[in-house]
């Protein structure tokens, strides 16, 4: 019997349901009231328990259906139906089957009230039709005659559509329902004919005066072996589905995959809708906690953690032959497992892998108001079982292969092969120019003397830790690598310069806190090289490499600094062919020894009197064989030899030289020179400036140092106290290329600064107005306030110079004033003015004289202007 849903949520509906029940009960109760027909008289009947029996029997024995997870039985009870046309009065035939069929729901199949009661409305239905039909359509063809028996069968088939239609409640033209409504009724006619021809044989026997045991063992013969044939089609149905889910899972062997393919297929093996897997962390490898994932009524959910009280039973389940179980609710703990999931019955095997028992799976509620389950479901769900196990095993050591293909087995970081992949991920969108992306580089200071002291146990706790480290402080968005060794690699992707520049300082504090290693503390440090896409590189390679040569200078310039390590932004200048770098290298020591480095200075003019206010020291090299070498190319061989800071030591001897030379003509001139990063991280820095200046005898408010906010960040802890003491000796304090790092009010206030300096990239940026001359307007304005000196670097024509002016600007500098000057080669004029004759390079220059606005049409000047 099947379930058959009324919905009477309106009158009309409740309307229709009364009727069709009255109309049930009509069908059914005029045969009974008609009594035996009248051909029939003189025929003998049998008695009513046989016929209740009978009905019994066949509703045990009858096929079972499948109709969208519901199954629908399709009983033979045509057979007894048939022979109680003949041999059976009308009322006790109907109680007859009421009472077989009703007991069989009952106590058998264990359906529900409601499905009971449905199956008695079609119990009813069916019987009164088949009456109905026998009276006007058999009996005038005559008893047993050939049209008859035709006829009979008619009935039959009738009757059982009548009652399965009832079940099923089902339109034929229903969408998506057709094909299984139309296999429900062909079954059904065909189990209506064969009850039929199987019922005729005992009417036939005994109105042809033969005994009746003949017919009784026949009939019986026929059903058992049509059950048995039934049986084994269902056994061969299941073994082909199993088949099937085999199939299956070896196309699946992701255990997310798998997974809900165990719970849908387990579920629909056993015509159950519930099913439930629940895993030991790691597949059973360990038992930190429970994953459970479950399907109900065609949805699977999880996985999650369940709750304790989800597991009144033992967990895993394991029954008393050390299989599975039947939990049935025989005691308060089966009662509790089974309420918590709203089970009436349930069907628990253990799921073992690798001869662990890492779970269990659990199929429950039977669909369709079938019975409970029984000791074939046990054996089917152990063998689905099985090959999840085996499935997840499997997949979960295909997951393991890949991940550890692609992850550091002693971090679980990410690994250089992940790393390349991702990075190549943002090829696309570097050539596009559509985003940025930041590729960093991060190399242990003194990682072999660690392992080679403390032994290799204790370099690989130091790895997973500073890993763990990175990780956190990298942030969500960020892909943190280990390429190998000590080396560990960073994917940021949209950062540009100043955003990377931030993550390279947050990364680097890592190395804030020390490190336990053997039961001592150690303070560990590191140098990082950053590259920046697309304009440092459009290709994982390309910026994995200027990225390496980036690292590489800050550990160059690590070991000439005192203090811990740093990062160092990738230049242009950098990217040299390694053995140029270190012929330049090797050539550069050689210089500094033989004092072959000179240096070359360049003006900042006053705009509005066109003096020189200050000369900027530059660093040249005239090499023997290789002639002048570029500064940006022998500075690039300093960082990465370490010699930066000595480079800085010779420019600044010279320049206090110069001007001491210069003060003795009668020119109080002061000079500039750029303060190489570890030569700010050393903490002697004002004891040397000091003894600088005193073995020059020159007082200290000529010299200006200047500094780039990046350095001074870098290095604050060292670089503010230094700046302050210079700064107390009356030394005067400059801040480079101002507006293209953080340029905040903050920074510049907690500086002891004298000077700034207005990066030439946005002086540049006048001629086109726009935002680029706010963003000069708001710096001089800031100096003003603070009462700082304003320079602008790269003036290379007459209108900037005079918007400059205009715009309230103090001072500038660039090849419009002079191009460096070699110290040697430079003159001065009357009133403090330089008249050595320099060759400009070939950008355009609009020439005219220094104090005139002729050049330029006459503008409006801004308000800050004086």
């Amino acid at each position: 019997m099947g379930h058959l849903w009324v919905t009477t949520k309106s009158p009309a509906a409740r309307f229709a349901a009364g009727a069709g029940v009255l109309g049930v009960l009509v069908i059914g109760l005029v045969p009974v009231l008609l009594g035996r027909p009248a051909p029939l008289l003189g025929t003998s009947t049998l008695p009513w328990w046989a016929f209740a029996i009978a009905f019994a029997v066949t509703e045990a024995c009858g096929l079972n259906v499948n109709v969208r997870g519901r199954r629908y039985p399709i009983s033979l009870s045509g057979i007894p139906l048939i022979t109680g046309l003949y041999l059976s009065d009308p009322g006790p035939l109907l109680i007859a089957r009421l009472l077989g069929s009703v007991a069989v729901a009952a106590w058998y199949r264990r359906h529900n009230p409601v499905t009971l009661l449905t199956g008695a409305f079609a119990v009813i239905a069916g019987t009164g039709v088949a009456e109905l039909l026998f009276r006007t359509l058999v009996l005038p063809y005559g008893v047993l005659s050939y049209p008859g028996r035709l006829m009979t069968l008619a009935v039959v088939v009738v009757a059982a559509l009548v009652e399965i239609c009832l079940l099923l409640r089902v339109h034929l033209d229903a969408a998506g329902r057709r094909a299984e409504a139309l296999r429900l009724l062909v079954r059904a006619v065909a189990a209506g004919v064969m009850g039929a021809a199987i019922g005729l044989i005992p009417v036939i026997s005994i109105s042809r005066g033969e005994p009746l045991l003949t017919a009784a063992v026949i009939g019986p013969g026929l059903v058992l072996g049509l059950h048995a044939f039934a049986m084994l089609s269902e056994r061969h149905a299941r073994l082909h589905r199993l088949y099937e889910l085999s199939e299956a899972l070896a196309h699946q062997p992701a255990p997310a995959r798998a997974i809900p393919l165990v719970l849908e297929q387990s579920a629909d093996l056993l015509r159950a809708r519930y099913s439930e897997l629940v895993l030991n962390d790691d597949l059973g490898r360990s038992t930190s906690g429970r994953r459970l994932w479950s399907h109900r009524s065609g949805h699977v959910i999880g996985p999650r953690t369940p709750a304790d009280d989800l597991f009144p039973l033992p967990f895993p389940p394991i029954g008393p032959s050390g299989a599975g179980m039947l939990v049935r609710g025989r005691d308060r703990a089966e009662r509790d497992f089974l309420r918590a999931r709203g089970l009436g019955q349930a069907v628990l095997v253990p799921l073992r892998i690798d001869d662990d028992v890492a779970g269990h799976l659990l199929v429950g509620e039977r669909s369709g108001g079938e019975r409970g389950f029984a000791a074939s479901d046990l054996a089917t769900l152990q063998t689905v079982a099985g090959r999840a196990a085996v499935a997840l095993s499997n997949g979960h050591l295909m997951e393991r292969l890949r991940f550890e293909a692609r992850h550091d087995e002693l971090t679980g970081l990410p690994n250089r092969l992940d790393f390349r992949a991702q990075l190549d991920g943002w090829v696309p969108e570097l050539v596009s120019g559509s985003r940025s992306c930041a590729v960093m580089l991060l190399d242990l200071n003194g990682f072999k003397a660690i392992n080679d002291t403390l032994g290799h146990q204790a370099g690989d706790q130091l790895l997973r830790e500073l890993a763990g480290r990175l990780g956190r402080v990298a942030g969500r968005g960020t892909t943190v690598a280990r390429l190998g060794g000590d080396e560990f690699a960073v994917l940021a992707p949209g950062l540009g310069d100043d955003a990377a520049r931030a993550l390279a300082r947050r990364l680097l504090t890592v190395f804030d806190e020390p490190v336990t290693l053997e039961g001592q503390e150690l303070r560990v440090s590191g140098s990082l090289g950053v590259a920046v896409g697309p304009d440092q590189g459009t290709t994982g390679a390309e910026l994995l490499r200027r990225a390496d040569v980036a690292m590489y200078v800050a550990k160059s310039a690590k070991s000439a600094k005192s203090a811990g390590g740093g990062y160092r932004m990738f230049t242009r200048s950098m990217d040299l062919p390694a053995s140029q770098l270190q012929t330049l290298a090797t050539a550069l020591e050689e210089a500094l020894l033989q004092d072959r480095i000179g240096i070359a200075v360049l003006p900042v003019v006053d705009l509005v009197t066109g003096r020189v206010h200050a000369l900027e020291a530059l660093a040249r090299w005239n090499h023997p064989e290789l002639g002048e070498v570029p500064p940006e190319d022998f500075f690039a061989a300093a960082e990465r030899s370490g010699l930066v800071t000595e480079l800085s030591r010779r420019v600044l001897d010279q320049a206090l030289a110069a001007a001491r030379e210069w003060l003795e003509n009668g020119q109080q001139v002061r000079v500039a020179v750029n303060l190489a990063p570890g030569w700010l991280a050393d903490p002697t820095l004002p004891e040397q400036i000091t003894t600088a200046l005193a073995v020059h005898d020159l007082p200290p408010d000529l010299l200006y140092l200047e500094v780039t906010e990046g350095d001074v960040i870098d290095e604050q802890d060292h670089a503010l106290a230094s700046l302050t003491r210079l700064r107390a000796l009356g030394v005067r304090l400059s801040v480079d290329d101002f507006g293209t790092g953080y340029s905040s009010l903050t920074f510049l206030s907690r500086l002891p600064v004298s000077q700034v300096k207005i990066h030439q990239s946005l002086v540049q940026e006048l001629r086109a107005g726009g935002t680029g001359r706010a963003v000069v307007q708001s710096i001089i304005d800031l100096g003003r306030n603070l009462g700082l000196e304003v320079v602008a670097e790269g003036v290379t024509d007459a209108h900037t110079r005079i918007e400059l002016k205009r715009m309230g600007c103090g001072f500038g500098q660039g090849y419009y004033f002079n191009a460096p000057v070699a110290v040697g080669d430079l003159t001065w004029a009357a009133g403090h003015r330089l008249r050595t004759p320099v060759t400009l390079p070939p950008a355009p220059r609009v020439v005219g004289a220094l104090d005139t606005l002729d050049e330029c049409s006459p503008q409006t000047a801004p308000p800050s202007a004086p």
